[in-house]
């Protein structure tokens, strides 16, 4: 079946991105919703609590008391009558594949009911809206047949908790860290949705076939946060805080805050290609010697990096293999030392261990593979 977006999830963010597209001409769309009513429960049933946040984006003549369930879905499924929604959703369409096809870069988008389409982008709108986790539980595959639960094994991670490295032509709505610590919600649906319309409108722009967030600035956005909200929460009670005291829920300060972060996107953030720029223009996959504390040994990586825009210094990253991976140190070594042949020891941070054995390497700074002529601080 055809349609250039897919939506997946008729909540609340599912229901904001429609409104969103649908008034800036955005036509060549669908919602996909799992159930046989227009409105997911689970994004209008399970936030009833969020009633009076909510709705007053929905609906005008709002008073100030919560709302029970019915009433909030009741509320949604005026919004999809008022603004010409009923068209694009799906009923019945729960999602059994989503798979990210590098060779046409488009996404397979597979219901159990059967049903397939291939659209350009993909959005995960599904709730409930507290729980990030709720993504990975998605059968969502992105580049290199990575799943976003492998990715996502220590834990929910994005950008502006929006996109996932890894995971081209792909946007969530509500996703890591962009909610939970206001009460302004629907504020913040209505710009998160206003956000990834604009990247996609950046990608059409640029005659790009993918978009995808940096890995150097996933990291350094969510090394910031993370610091961020620890600092916010010393004293608080941390009540979105998961087994390991993350908050991968709340966004560290305001609404307004956060509307300001996503107010445009940046392009220096994302890597905008077509596939005959794919091959990274700094990169080394070879032997290698690592040096770690009471352990050096060969190994093989496979290294990338690029400028941040963010903090203006040079990020590398990448993985390391070994013939057995039983011999790579543990991540909680941190701080050690790789060499590439005929090179330089250069310091590196070893980040943690994926599910094959290999482990996550990253630094920052000059790399040890050659540069032409990036900039270094």
């Amino acid at each position: 079946m055809s349609a250039d977006i897919v939506i997946v999830g008729a909540g609340f963010g599912g229901i904001a991105l429609a409104r969103e597209l649908r008034r800036a001409g955005i036509e060549d769309f669908v919602v996909l919703a799992r159930g046989d009513d227009l409105i997911e429960a689970e994004g209008a049933d399970r936030c009833s609590h969020c009633g009076r946040e909510i709705a007053p984006r929905f609906r005008a003549s709002l008073g100030t008391r919560l709302f029970a369930r019915g009433e909030v879905r009741e509320d949604l499924r005026r919004t999809v009558e008022r603004d010409g929604l009923r068209p694009h959703i799906r009923v019945g369409s729960a999602v059994a594949a989503l798979e990210f096809d590098e060779a046409t870069d488009r996404w397979d988008v597979r219901t159990a009911a059967g049903l397939q389409w291939r659209p350009r982008l993909l959005v995960s709108a599904v709730g409930p809206l507290h729980d990030p986790a709720r993504f990975a539980r998605q059968p969502i595959t992105g580049r290199g047949g990575r799943t976003l639960a492998e990715a996502w094994s220590a834990g929910p991670e994005a950008f502006l908790g929006t996109t996932v490295h890894g995971f081209p032509n792909l946007f969530l709505v509500a996703g890591p860290n962009s909610l939970g610590g206001h009460r302004r919600t629907g504020a913040v649906l209505e710009a998160q949705a206003g956000y990834v319309r604009r990247c996609m409108q950046l990608m059409r722009r640029a005659a790009a076939d993918r978009i995808e967030v940096r890995a150097a600035t996933q990291h350094e956005f969510n090394r910031r946060l993370r610091a961020r909200a620890a600092a916010a929460a010393s004293g608080g009670s941390g009540a979105y805080r998961d087994s390991d005291g993350v908050d991968r829920v709340a966004w560290p300060g305001s609404s307004a805050s956060y509307r300001r972060a996503v107010r445009r996107p940046d392009p220096r953030h994302f890597d905008l290609t077509v596939s005959a720029e794919r091959e990274a223009a700094h990169e080394y996959s070879g032997p290698a010697r690592l040096d770690a504390p009471g352990a050096e040994l060969p190994v093989t990586v496979t290294l990338n990096g690029h400028p941040d825009p963010i903090d203006g210094r040079y990020h590398w990253y990448g993985r390391v293999s070994a013939a057995n991976p039983a011999d790579l140190p543990d991540p909680g070594r941190g701080h050690v030392r790789l060499t590439l042949p005929g090179g330089v020891p250069v310091d590196a941070t070893l980040q943690e261990r994926d599910p094959w054995g290999n482990l996550r390497i990253a630094g920052v700074g000059a790399p040890p593979f050659p540069l032409e002529s990036a900039p270094i601080r």
